[in-house]
C-alpha cells in the first residue's frame, strides 16, 4: 500500500476556520505539487480530503474525483486516519489531503512508532510505501516534495 500526504497549501488566516481558502500563492502551491504528483499517481488512486475549503481547493489543482470525509478533518487523530484507509492492510495507494498537526503525527508514526510528529510544510507530500515479505513489514519514505522543489 502506498499512502501520500498531502498538507493543504496555503490559505487566508480568517475564521471560521473550515471556510478559510487558498491565497493566491496557496493556489500556485497547490498547482505546482499537483502537476508534479499527477503523472506520479496510479490511475486508480484513492483522494480522500478534509471537509475544509483550503484541503479541497489544494485538491482541485490536480483533480475533481475525490471523497470529502470527516475522517480526514481538522479535529481527527493519526489513527482514526489510518483506520479509515486501513492502513496497512489496503492494497491501493491513497492520497490524504489535509492538515497539521494530524499528518505530521501520521509520517512521525510512520517514521518512528510514536506520533510525537513531524513538521509537513505547507503545500507538501509526504509519499510512504508499505510492503509486507513473511513476517517482515518495511515501511519506506518514497519522497517528500514541497512547492519550492516541485516548480525547479
Amino acid at each position: 500500500m502506498d499512502l501520500i500526504l498531502w498538507r493543504h497549501a496555503e490559505a487566508e488566516d480568517l475564521l471560521p476556520d473550515a471556510a478559510r481558502a487558498l491565497t493566491a500563492k496557496g493556489q500556485k502551491q497547490a498547482q505546482k505539487v499537483a502537476q508534479w504528483l499527477k503523472p506520479r499517481l496510479p490511475q486508480d488512486v484513492r483522494i480522500i480530503v478534509s471537509p475544509a475549503k483550503r484541503t479541497q481547493q489544494t485538491a482541485l489543482a490536480l483533480t475533481t474525483h475525490f471523497e470529502i470525509s470527516e475522517q480526514v478533518g481538522t479535529g481527527t487523530t493519526p489513527y482514526k486516519v489510518l483506520n479509515s484507509i486501513a492502513w496497512p492492510e489496503a492494497e491501493e495507494t491513497v492520497l490524504i489531503v489535509g492538515h497539521q498537526p494530524t499528518l505530521g503525527k501520521i509520517a512521525s508514526l510512520l517514521l518512528t512508532g510514536n506520533d510525537g510528529g513531524v513538521s509537513v510544510r505547507k503545500g507538501s507530500i509526504w509519499w510512504f510505501s508499505h510492503k509486507q515479505k513473511n513476517d517482515q513489514e518495511n515501511i519506506t519514505l518514497r519522497a517528500v516534495m514541497t512547492p519550492e522543489i516541485a516548480s525547479v
